[in-house]
């Protein structure tokens, strides 16, 4: 298993603190938090699809050239749709570009999955029913896949607690919706803070080994670091992943309030309490 950290700023993801310092870049956001989460302990660093998008041509051609000299990777890129791109309603060919010049760029960076989470992008409206909403987002996952395949990396579907989305919000429900997908390509992501939320156990994921493409962690309700505050659940969850032999990697997708303190504690908790260390 290897322990991963989910860098911040310019990300899609709602539980961003305050946002990345202006003055940055996402090329300086990318590099200054790979070369501080690898610092730490980390074993890779998981980025948001909105920072690579946010890369000027020369700046991903940079990036590419650091990572094949070794000076850089990642290994999952997550929240890939933006919020105001509303994947019921907007218009195909404008989805279609979207994804491609996404999945080219994120693949181009060496990442294995793409984890499609984007709760305010795959809502359904009021106007729809959830059946309506439901082939909408299979159609939306049918096309990031036949991206995928193109660049033979994958999507992972991320379910979300009720609370961010109204589509679906359990792990049970994701492995459900991927199977009946049947795509190579597809798999899930289980995350602890929303399957917490959701009432979940690690029985799901050990149930389903074969389709979890890794794991979040962070602890509920507030998404803190792993051991903020004891963290209970999260040493349950994992001594019962650690007895079943599961064993994919996790990412710390956290609000840390200060990633330079919190970023160490996080990990000591994960590798001290929860039993988990990198091999």
């Amino acid at each position: 298993m290897k322990i991963g950290c989910a860098l911040a700023g310019g990300s899609f993801m709602p539980e961003v603190k305050g946002g990345a310092p202006e003055r940055q870049t996402a090329f300086e956001r990318l590099t200054l938090g790979y070369n501080q989460a690898l610092a730490m302990g980390f074993d890779y660093i998981e980025a948001s699809a909105g920072e690579i998008l946010a890369l000027s041509a020369g700046e991903l051609d940079a990036l590419i050239e650091l990572r094949l000299d070794g000076e850089f990777a990642v290994r999952y890129v997550n929240s890939f749709v933006r919020a105001d791109l509303k994947i019921c309603t907007a218009d195909k060919t404008l989805l279609e570009q979207y994804v491609y010049n996404a999945v080219g760029r994120i693949a181009a960076l060496g990442a294995g999955v793409i984890i499609f989470g984007s709760g305010k992008a795959r809502e359904y409206p009021a106007s729809m029913t959830h059946a309506e909403g439901m082939e909408k987002f299979l159609d939306f996952t049918k096309l990031c896949a036949r991206a995928a395949g193109e660049y033979g990396i994958k999507i992972a579907l991320e379910p979300l607690n009720r609370g961010e989305t109204n589509i679906l919000n359990s792990v049970a429900e994701g492995v459900r919706t991927a199977r009946e997908l049947n795509l190579p390509e597809v798999v899930v992501l289980a995350d602890a803070f929303h399957m917490a939320l959701e009432g979940e156990t690690a029985e799901v994921v050990v149930r389903n080994a074969d389709l979890i493409s890794h794991l979040h962690i962070s602890e509920a309700p507030g998404r803190y670091y792993p051991g903020k505050n004891g963290g209970e659940y999260l040493i349950r969850f994992a001594r019962e992943l650690k007895k079943a032999g599961f064993a994919k990697d996790a990412t710390v997708e956290c609000c840390f309030d200060d990633f330079t303190a919190e970023g160490p504690k996080a990990l000591r908790f994960i590798k001290e309490e929860m039993l988990w260390g990198s091999n």
